[in-house]
Formats: structure tokens, sequence, C-alpha cells
């Protein structure tokens, strides 16, 4: 009996060995991966030394010939290695293995192999392998009439095929979407790669391409380079467009796609993408050219060529727990370079490389800082490159100590910024902010804070406009002592039902007059917008060299009601009253008025529906001056967003009214239907409209679409593109 148990040892070794077999999805064959899998997992693979256990209902040894025979749902486990039989015979004279009946076996992989019948020789080495399946760990299945086993790590297939598609399964007999056939396949595990030879793609049964050669990655391989795949465009701006990446593999922790464009009536084009993966952070650089027709600023053609392009690149590195860096840069060669191609619709390119460090105090966790340079590229007609800011360095510092006396902290807040310009005005300004805020809450539940700040700005520039018409260069500077005090009263009422909260709020700020002396450039504060998100603020410009300043108060009232954890209705509604009419920051229409217009904002969520307006309205008319709505609806099999925005008469951003759009219909179980659009109703046009189909099941995703973009500046016309793109699972 030892001698058995040696003998079978070296079967589950050859078996081991043995490679890739190939499954038939509509075989009658039966399937034991997931009763394998359940009941032994899948785990890693261990030494072939371990020992082996043995399960037959009946088991036999020719003690003249040296041959074992094990009989009756035999089960032979050595390691992570499991084989299943009717029958097993190993001949020790002739070195030969044989497995007979329903053979199954699980890899460490996690991939389980068929077959009716194996045989093994030469040392166990290379054999045949008769109707021989497998069903690989990622599930995708092969099938071949008959296999050789070549040696350890090569198995040759004859006539075989192979599909990733759920298939032949509850009696299904269809074909499935995809399948590749080929006169001869060989799987290679050490190179991790299935080469076919005279192979065939299979769509729904039919063949729809032959290619001589072909290969592709086996499940859990490594990266592997090759053709991933295309993409199709038609195009009124760019004509027929053909996309084919090819991806390089070019270690472990990098690799680089290539993409090579073809463009009918706007000429080739070349996309690049290389990523690296470190220790500390990853990086990633695209960029993209082509030797384009030149024209003119109108968009019009010239005689002659010229390269147009893009580059973008981004890294993101951790020094450790508490210190990082990384960068973001981007250009383009002209103002419609991106839209044209298809790569984005930004209006403005912003590049910056920073470091920063995060609660890097001992002791104290409430610390941030950062130093950053940013570099700006606009692309509209309007911009001007000379005009646009560069700016370096901008450090920012933040720090809150621990609790002192009374529950009190004291807060630090710094800003170094140096703006350069080739043409205009110029700044550099140091900031500093000195705080202390002390909490209370009351015995009956009011919760009061007192905030006190000293803020000290030093400026110095250059080109600065005047109103007497002179530009000012020199020094210049504010200080401007701060004193806040913040109110709230929540009352909570729970019930079955829910909970309800009702919470007035109340904020009184006030500072010296005249906090904004004409010799400090307006850089960073030049949009200011008034809306419940900045009601209850100190200080509601969004930069640092515009300050609110006077004697001003903020009040309202702010309501909840949940209902069953996940349903409420969410309410804020408030104005602000300033005693001068300093205009610097407009709370209404009126620049002049010393109360605001009324702000506030209404949520619902119910789950499926989920809708926020937020809304300023004149406080004598209630008429709307700002009116936003987002709203989304998921019941399936419909999916929809929607935004809606509204700006009348703003004294900073005009009139505005657009609504943008989104949905998604289910239409199967793999099929869907997606539109979405923007309209401009100010301008009574439409800017895009988008609409398509796609499917997704488990071997392949489709994506077809049409769209028409209204667009007409320079180079760039009304053009409808339709686009698809297919990919097919394990083949990219």
């Amino acid at each position: 009996m030892r001698f058995a148990c040696r003998a079978i040892t070296r079967v589950v070794l050859a078996l081991a060995l043995a490679g890739p077999a190939h499954a038939d999805p509509s075989a009658t064959q039966q399937d034991n991966s997931e009763v394998l899998r359940k009941r032994f997992g899948e785990k890693p693979i261990v030494s072939s030394k371990e020992p082996v256990l043995l399960k037959a209902d009946q088991m036999d040894y020719d003690q003249n010939n040296e041959i074992v025979v094990a009989s009756g749902k035999v089960e032979v486990a050595q390691g992570d290695t499991i084989l299943l039989a009717d029958q097993l015979i190993y001949d020790h004279q002739h070195n030969r293995v044989e497995a007979h009946g329903n053979v199954s076996m699980l890899q460490p992989s996690g991939d389980v192999y068929f077959a009716q019948q194996v045989e093994l020789q030469d040392n166990l080495k290379e054999g045949v392998i008769r109707h021989f399946k497998a069903r690989l760990s990622d599930n995708s299945k092969f099938v071949a009439n008959g296999a050789k086993k070549v040696d350890e790590n090569v198995v040759e297939l004859y006539k075989a095929v192979y599909t990733p598609c759920n298939c032949g399964e509850n009696g299904d007999t269809s074909p499935p979407l995809w399948q590749l056939k080929a006169d001869h396949a060989i799987i290679d595990t050490q190179e991790q790669k299935v080469r076919y030879e005279n192979a065939y793609l299979d769509v729904f049964g039919n063949s729809v391409f032959y290619t001589p050669y072909f290969s592709h990655a086996t499940p859990g391989a490594d990266n592997h380079s090759g053709l991933l795949m295309p993409t199709f465009m038609q195009s009124q701006n760019l004509g027929t467009i053909y996309q084919q990446p090819v991806y390089y593999a070019i270690s472990p922790d990098k690799d680089l796609t290539v993409t090579p464009v073809y463009q009918s009536t706007a000429g080739p084009m070349m996309i690049g993408e290389y990523r690296q993966m470190y220790n500390t952070g990853l990086m990633s650089l695209e960029g993209s050219l082509t030797d384009a027709d030149k024209r003119n600023a109108q968009g019009n053609r010239l005689s002659g060529h010229e390269l147009r392009g893009h580059y973008d690149a981004k890294g993101q590195f951790t020094l450790d727990e508490h210190y990082g860096w990384g960068f973001n840069l981007r250009r383009a060669s002209d103002d419609t370079y991106l839209r044209l191609y298809n790569f984005s619709n930004d209006t403005l390119l912003t590049s910056r490389g920073y470091a920063e460090g995060v609660d890097f105090i001992e002791g104290y966790d409430r610390t941030y800082a950062s130093v950053e340079a940013l570099s700006f590229q606009g692309l509209t007609g309007q911009d001007n490159s000379r005009v646009i800011p560069t700016i370096l360095p901008l450090v920012s510092f933040s720090h809150q100590s621990n609790p002192m006396a009374y529950n009190s902290r004291v807060t630090v807040d710094g800003n170094l910024m140096s703006l350069y310009r080739q043409d205009g005005s110029e700044s550099r300004r140091a900031s500093g902010t000195l705080g202390w805020k002390l909490p209370y809450i009351t015995d009956d539940g009011q919760i009061i804070e007192f905030n006190t700040r000293m803020r000290t700005d030093v400026y110095y520039v250059h080109d600065v406009a005047q109103s007497n018409g002179q530009l000012y260069d020199g020094a210049t500077g504010r200080a401007i002592p701060q004193a806040s005090l913040n109110w709230r009263y929540p009352f909570i009422k729970q019930a079955g039902w829910g909970s309800l909260l009702l919470e007035p709020i109340g904020e009184v700020n006030i500072s010296p007059d005249g906090g904004n002396p004409e010799k400090i450039p307006n850089e960073d504060s030049l949009f200011p917008e008034f809306t419940d998100t900045n009601l209850f603020s100190a200080d509601r410009n969004p930069g640092y060299d515009r300050v609110e300043s006077g004697l001003r108060a903020s009040y309202g009232m702010r309501a909840q009601a949940q209902f069953m954890q996940d349903k409420y209705i969410d309410l804020l509604f408030g104005q602000h009253w300033r005693l001068d009419n300093d205009a610097s920051f407009p709370y209404s229409n009126d620049l002049t008025d010393h109360g605001s217009d009324y702000v506030g904002k209404i949520g619902l969520s119910t789950q499926p529906l989920s809708v926020a307006y937020r809304f300023r309205m004149d406080k004598e008319t209630l008429k709307q001056h700002r009116s936003e709505v987002n709203a989304s609806l998921d019941v399936y099999p419909v999916t929809l967003s929607g935004t809606y925005l509204s700006i009348k008469r703003d004294p900073v951003l005009a009139t505005k009214e657009v609504i943008e759009g989104n949905s998604s219909v289910n239409l199967t179980r793999h099929w869907s239907w997606v539109t979405s659009g923007t309209r401009d109703i100010l301008l009574d046009q439409t800017d895009a409209i988008y609409t398509g189909v796609s499917y997704k099941d488990e071997c392949a995703n489709l994506l077809a679409m049409v769209g028409k973009d209204y667009t007409n500046i320079q180079d760039i016309e009304p053009s409808t593109t339709f686009w698809l793109k297919v990919s097919l699972r394990n083949l990219e």
C-alpha cells in the first residue's frame, strides 16, 4: 500500500503539469468546476512534496505488473491540486498514467479541466488528451477535438474553440455571442499566452473575421503587449475616423499605449499615453500630435501645414503619512484643438505643481500647508496670453490648536502669493490671520460661537490702475480686525415616523469700513456670488483680494424632516443685511440696498427620487433672480438626471438660462438606450445632443452613439458625429 501511494503521487504531479484543456459549452459531460471550487477553494500553488490524499470506492494493486487501479468516485488531492475521475490507472513499468470517465481536475490557479480520457507517458512529460475541455478561473471556456501535451508548459490543441461567454447552460444550445475557432492553438502557461493559427471570429455563429495568426493572454496573466480594440467614428469636421490602440507592456510597473488615428479629411494623428507606478505614487503622460492644414483666426484654410497637438501630464506621490507632492500639466497648441479632435470641451487649462503637508506638527492634528505653482491657458477668442497670469509661488498655511480653556481654540492662517503677467498689473501678497474661537452650549441647548480675528495683508504691486487714470507701483496693505457671533437653537422632535429638526440661525459680523483700497488689485475675487452655501460665512469672497467690511448680519431658518432613515426633506431660508451700502459684494441686483435677496434651498431625497432646488429671490417682489434645480430619478428600467440654471440680470454673472439632461433606459438585461443634451434657453438654441445604445454582458461591451454639436467657432463647424466602440473580453 505504501508503494501505491507513491505511485498516485506521481500521477497527480503528472496531471498538474498537463496544462490547460478545453471545454465545450454545450457538452453534456458533468461539470464539477463549481463543486471543486466550493469544496477546495482557489489557493496558491504549494510544494509538490506535500502528502497525497486518495479516496475511492475500490483500490487494487497488481504487484507483479506494478499497476495501481483506483475506481469508483476517485478523489486524489495533493496540496491545492484536486483530481476527480471514475477510474485511475498507474502503470509503473511503462511509466504511464491513465484517467478514465468524467475526469475533472482543479488547478491551483482556479482553472478546472475535463476529459473522458487522459494518457500520459515518457516520464509523464507528454501525452494525449481526448475530448478535453476546460472552464478557466475567469469562467471562460475551451474545447478541442484533440490535445497533445508537449511539455509541462505547453499544450497543443486541434480544432479548438474559445469563448468567455455564458452558453450551453440550462439546456441552451444557441451559439455564444462570439467565439474564436482555430485549426491549431497553443496554450503556453510559461509565456502566459494563447496563440492561434487560421483563426476565425464567429459572432452569433457566423464567421465575420479571419486572421492567419492571433494571440491573447491567459487568465490572470501579467500585462502583455498587443492590439487593443479599435474605435470607429464618422464626423462632418474630421470625416471617417479609425483609432487603433497598440499596447506595449514595458515592465510590470510601466506601460505605453500608442494610438495611430486615421482621419479622412483632417490628416493622420498620433496619440500616446505612458503610465508608470512607483512605490510612492503614480504618473501618467498623455499627448497627441497631428500635421494639420494651416488656418487663419476665422478657421479658413490657408496654404501649407502646421503641427497641432496637446499634452496632459499627471503625477501624485506620497513621501510619508504627512507629506506628498504632485503635478498636473496641461497645454494645447491652439484654442480649438481639444474640442475639434474630441479630447475635451475645456475653455481653460490649468497647470499645477504642488507639495503639501498634513498634521506635520507633532501633537497637533489640525495643520495643513501647501506650496503651489499655477499657470493658465485660455481657449476662447477673448483670451490674451499676454495678460493671463502665472502664479509662483502660492503658499497656504492653516493651523488650529488643541482645545484650551473653555474648549476654545486658536487659529493661525497664512498665505503668500506672487503673480506675474507679460502685460498688466502684477502683485505680491503676504497675508496672515490670527484668530480665537470660543464655543458655548447653554443648558437649554442653544449653540453659541464667538470668533475674533486679526488679519494683516501686505502687498507690493506694479501697474495697478487708479481712479485718477494713473498706474500705481509700490507697497500697500491693510489691517482688518474682525469679530463675529454665531447663534443656533435646534429643536428636535422624535416620532414613530422619523424625526423633525427646526433650527433658527443668526450671525453678526463686524469689521472696520473701507477694507478694499484701490491700490490693492482684485485678482482672485472676480466672481463673488451670494447663495445658500455662503449665507452664514464671515467673508463670502472666493479669494483674498477683496474683503467684506462694516456691520452686517445673516439670519434664517433650517429645517429637516427625516423618514425611515433614507428619506428626508431639507430646507434653508435666509437673508443678509449690512449697515452700509458697499457694492463690493453683490447681495442683490440692487447694489445700493442694505437688505439682500432671499436665498434658500429645498432638498428632497426619497430614493429613488432626489431633487435639490436653490434660489435667490427679490425681497420685495419675490421674483427669481437665480434658480438652480438638480434632479435625478432611478426607477428600473429608467434613470434620469437633469440640471436647470437661470440667472437674471446678475451684476457679475449677467443673464443666463441653460438646461442639461441625461437619460438611460434598460431595454433588456443587456441593452440600454442613453441620451444626453444641453440647451441654451436664453439664446433659444441647442448646444449639443447625443443618443445611442450600449450593450454589456460577461463577454462583450458595445457602444454606438450619434450626436449633433452645434458649436461654430473658428475651424469647428456644427457637426453630426457617429462613433462605434466594441470591446471583447480577454481580447484586449
